[in-house]
């Protein structure tokens, strides 16, 4: 390789890696956030919504294993510029992350109490968690898609602007949390449910984003047919490549 080629390779790399890194900071910040905040307002809402975190933790794990496998096969056809099947790749992904989060969202919306005493037996914290869970159940279901197809831009050449998307959305986050958990200005004070509000909003907002960028002329489209129907070897390899990342991860 070249030194005018290593130049060039450590350029694309910074380009990519600095928005990654970015991203996963802004994340970060969100848990620290809510941790922050809820400790002013009581310890058992501190307790209680860092137990319900757990089933969204869950529910990550699951996710980040859909996204591993979408971006394997999105980075590789979109470096021989298939577009195509790209589009069929997310079609995939959607289709499974949207599956998957179904039961969370159910079981966080309509049976948070039974979720909440797989990890707890006080029943303040049992309430307190439920309270949460029972709001921010829709975000799991938001983030099933918006999540999906963010990775699509991080892998597709749009890296910068999803991290700007995804940070922009943290930032919404954190400043509704401050005016949802205190009650400042014109907004209710709310506690723990006003956290969960803040959490559903930005996810809201985020969703809607990455679908404004999929309106563009050029953008990767999901296709709902793709979803419904995919492609049988594609699907195949697929779940055998995913399956090896989450093992190696």
């Amino acid at each position: 390789m070249t030194q005018s080629n290593r130049a060039e390779f450590r350029k694309k790399l910074l380009h990519l890696m600095i928005p990654i890194s970015l991203q996963q900071l802004m994340m970060a910040l969100v848990n620290a956030s809510d941790a922050f905040m809820l400790g002013f307002v009581s310890q058992d809402a501190l307790s209680a919504v860092s137990l319900a975190g757990q089933i969204q933790f869950v529910y990550s794990l699951f996710l980040f294993a859909i996204t591993a496998g979408v971006s394997i096969f999105a980075a590789q056809y979109w470096g021989i510029r298939n577009k195509r099947a790209v589009e069929k790749t997310l079609g995939i992904g959607l289709a499974f992350s949207v599956l998957l989060s179904l039961p969370f969202t159910i079981g966080a919306t309509f049976f948070p109490e039974q979720l909440m005493r797989a990890f707890a037996s006080d029943p303040v914290l049992i309430a307190d968690g439920a309270e949460y869970l029972r709001v921010v159940g829709v975000s799991y279901l938001l983030l099933s898609v918006s999540q999906i197809y963010l990775c699509i831009l991080k892998n597709c050449g749009n890296a910068v602007l999803s991290a700007v998307i995804s940070s922009v959305s943290v930032v919404i986050k954190i400043s509704l949390n401050a005016a949802f958990i205190f009650g400042i200005g014109f907004f209710p004070k709310m506690g723990i449910a006003g956290a969960a509000i803040a959490t559903v909003i930005a996810k809201v907002i985020e969703l809607a984003w990455a679908l404004l960028v999929m309106m563009k002329k050029d953008s990767v489209k999901i296709r709902l047919g793709w979803a419904i129907r995919p492609d049988k070897v594609l699907l195949r390899d697929f779940w055998k490549y995913t399956a090896r990342s989450s093992v190696t991860n």
